[in-house]
């Protein structure tokens, strides 16, 4: 795409145009000047209520967490305070997106076979538990090395680990992904991500707003 040529075609249909033409040109350029300051704003506004959002989870839990685990006994730099925090969280999201997948696949077990089928979940409450707990106290007692891009892109594509393993057992081997075309693991797994970080900066939003008005 040329720029310069679409520019001078530009000027030279605003030249040749009759009145109506460029009046109708001169409102176009206003309205698309007016949304680029619009988008601009929004863009402001928008990084200014992350931020709110991360300095109230700053306040909120990272430095009440460093400042009383030290007096049980465990250590944290604020580094393995997020760590912790992100892989926590995405462990206890993704159990449960594994409960609910295995809700519908069992439902879709019991449709096929005409026999209701319950589905044994205490594995991933389990899980949903003890893995949290795991990690902060191999964080708070040890001081492990953080891989922290690894950690990044586990919790980004965690629905990958659910959903690959499950596609090649179909492929290769005696297996019915019973859940496939009922239930995304990917759109649920974000929803509750999202969800979660909306929720902290509304709050932190509210908080905000209640300091500036105290």
């Amino acid at each position: 795409m040329d720029l310069s040529k679409e520019v001078n075609e530009l000027k030279k249909s605003f030249k040749e145009g009759n009145m109506l033409t460029k009046i109708i040109m001169g409102i176009g350029f206003f309205i698309t000047l007016s949304s680029l300051t619009e988008l601009s704003s929004k863009i402001i506004a928008w990084k200014g209520f992350i931020w709110d959002g991360l300095r109230f989870y700053q306040s909120i839990f990272v430095e009440p967490v460093s400042s009383l685990s030290s007096h049980i006994g465990l250590n944290y730099t604020e580094l393995e305070i997020h760590v912790a925090t992100i892989s926590s969280i995405c462990i206890a999201i993704g159990m449960r997106v594994q409960i609910m997948g295995q809700k519908v696949a069992f439902r879709n077990i019991s449709e096929k076979y005409g026999k209701e089928v319950i589905p044994n979940l205490t594995f991933f409450l389990i899980a949903a538990i003890v893995a949290p707990i795991g990690i902060w106290l191999w964080y708070g007692l040890n001081n492990p090395t953080i891989y922290i891009w690894w950690v990044i892109f586990v919790s980004m594509f965690l629905p990958l680990f659910i959903v690959v393993p499950k596609i090649i057992l179909t492929k290769f081997c005696d297996y019915e992904f019973f859940e496939q075309g009922n239930f995304s693991y990917f759109k649920s797994y974000y929803i509750y991500i999202f969800s979660l970080l909306l929720i902290i900066c509304i709050l932190a939003a509210i908080n905000t707003g209640l300091t500036e008005q105290g």
